[in-house]
């Protein structure tokens, strides 16, 4: 288990994304927790650009998930913000397995994501309109 902390600005996370695309693998799932606003989207943009995605990447808040592939490997990229039950999560966790994950707001899920994959979690603390502390922890 580790913890890194990283101060970075919006604009230039590039420090961040290059000690994490390293668990771009199968049943790994990125937990990015933090309030509204505090740029979790903003991440996995970058992140998913970083690795090569090209095609359009957006908030899922409507749509729960959304799917891009990258060299024929599954990325899902999953806000669970409208979401309150493990029922409602069932038919995307189901989708999740064997695939790169990204999750927004994961603590409105009762999933045990342990039990499924491997862990990182990605807090996110606003520090001024621009500037944002990551805190990522494995485990």
């Amino acid at each position: 288990m580790f913890e890194k902390k990283y101060t970075t600005n919006l604009n230039n996370m590039k420090c961040v994304i290059n000690d994490l695309t390293q668990y771009f693998k199968e049943n790994i799932v990125f937990l990015l927790c933090g309030e509204m606003g505090s740029g979790k989207t903003t991440f996995v943009k970058n992140f998913l650009y970083e690795l090569g995605v090209k095609e359009l990447v957006t908030s899922p808040t409507f749509t729960i998930m959304n799917q891009y592939e990258l060299n024929g490997f599954k990325i899902n990229h999953l806000d669970a913000y409208r979401l309150t039950t493990n029922d409602d999560a069932e038919p995307f966790l189901e989708e999740m397995i064997n695939s790169f994950n990204l999750v927004e707001w994961p603590e409105n899920l009762n999933i045990d994501f342990k039990e499924y994959f491997k862990v990182i979690k990605i807090n996110i603390l606003i520090i001024d309109n621009d500037s944002r502390m990551y805190i990522i922890e494995e485990g």
